[in-house]
């Protein structure tokens, strides 16, 4: 009998449960153990919910995992290639690998701020905190810095569950970018009917605990301030000798092998293809779990199964983005392949409907996963132009 391999996935987001439960049902000699610090599974596109109290359920990591996938709950310190060795809790401890997906999260910079008074949407534990603190003072003067939409969508549920705050929200560039005309009409309307202030072209240069100042040296006051941009990869990535964009994401090829470490596979938001055809992806979930189930294909062809997909480079064509606004209103977006958006979108209870269905989808994705390939997407149409990579995804986006 073939010895076992050992397969570490390190980070327990969309992309390393789906990556663990795919691989888990191919039949080959590997153990597979799933490295998180979160026992509980962080289910980002809803952050917005949990900062409003409107989210109503949680899920385990555990319990999105197929039975032959080792939970090791640990803080992942630092990765050293040479002796393929994932240095955990602060050196304590240690585990070895013959394979790794790198499949670790995003985190966000609270610049100068007070902890007290800034929060980053990312993080569930602000995300909690701040909902207790807005329950106490519900006519807290509240600034969404980051208007993608993540930063969109907290204004809006914001703005409806706590009517009597005044909400802020901030944009660096021009509001709605990546949106249709219509699209963006029907988004602004539906902030300003809720009262909420938008500030376009606002580059923030400077935090103050009570303020912010941007470049014009415009000071823009506030009671709490929720940050919803300027995301970065883990910095395990940057730690460990990895080859990293400017926001911290680790270079993999098409085939998501870390250039001179084949072994190591990159997923999800902390990895960025540097190879041609690529310049279209975004950090989002919807990328990620695509690349989470190619990066099982992958290392299962590599390990000896058979899979097309595995044999083939990783390929991902959009269809669309989705953008709820409260509980009972949304826009979804169609988009050409490459992101670009078309003028074709869906509104209020058809957009609600299907946005609902989306994020449940995922969790679905997860769980199905663990018994049979269920999850798929839409590859990129060959005929199309091919695409630069000096554009980096630097968003945080669904």
């Amino acid at each position: 009998m073939s010895q076992l391999k050992t397969v570490l996935v390190a980070g327990g987001g969309y992309a390393g449960i789906i990556a663990a439960n795919r691989l888990a049902r191919k039949k080959l000699p590997i153990r597979i153990l799933l490295i998180t610090a979160q026992d509980r599974f962080q289910e980002r596109i809803r952050n917005h919910q949990i900062l409003a109290g409107t989210l109503k359920r949680t899920y385990s990591v555990r319990s999105l995992l197929h039975k032959k996938v080792e939970l090791i709950l640990a803080k992942i310190e630092k990765i050293d290639k040479d002796s393929k060795t994932v240095i955990l809790n602060g050196g304590s401890s240690s585990l070895v690998y013959d394979h790794l997906v790198y499949s670790l999260g995003v985190q966000g910079s609270l610049g100068a701020g007070s902890k007290e008074t800034y929060v980053r949407v990312e993080n569930v534990a602000d995300c909690e905190r701040m909902h207790e603190i807005i329950s106490k003072n519900r006519t807290a003067k509240i600034t969404v810095l980051g208007a993608g939409l993540s930063g969109i969508e907290t204004a809006s549920e914001l703005a409806v569950k706590f009517p009597e705050s005044a909400v802020t929200l901030i944009d660096a560039g021009r509001f709605g970018a990546g949106f249709s005309a219509g699209a963006q009409s029907k988004i602004r309307s539906f902030l300003e009917h809720n009262h909420v202030k938008i500030l376009e072209n606002s580059k923030i240069i400077r935090f103050e605990e009570k303020e912010l100042i941007d470049a014009d040296s415009r000071k823009i006051g506030h009671d709490l301030c929720i940050v919803a941009g300027g995301l970065s990869a883990s910095k395990v990535g940057l730690d460990s000798g990895f080859r990293t964009n400017p926001i911290g994401q680790i270079y993999v090829n098409q085939f998501l092998e870390v250039e001179g470490n084949p072994e190591i596979l990159g997923a999800g938001d902390c990895a960025q293809i540097v190879s041609a055809g690529y310049g279209h992806l975004r950090m989002s979930c919807a990328t990620a779990l695509p690349m989470g189930i190619y990066a099982a294909e992958r290392l299962a062809y590599r390990l000896g199964a058979n899979s097309n997909k595995g044999s083939l480079p990783f390929s991902f064509a959009y269809l669309g983005r989705n953008v709820s606004l409260g509980r009972n209103d949304g826009v979804i977006q169609e988009s050409e392949p490459d992101d670009t958006p078309v003028e074709k979108i869906w509104t209020e209870r058809s957009a609600v409907w299907i946005k609902e269905m989306i994020c449940k989808f995922t969790i679905l994705s997860l769980r199905l996963e663990k018994y049979f390939d269920f999850y798929f997407w839409k590859s990129f149409p060959e005929k199309k132009k091919r695409f630069s990579t000096d554009r980096l995804a630097t968003g945080s986006e669904k």
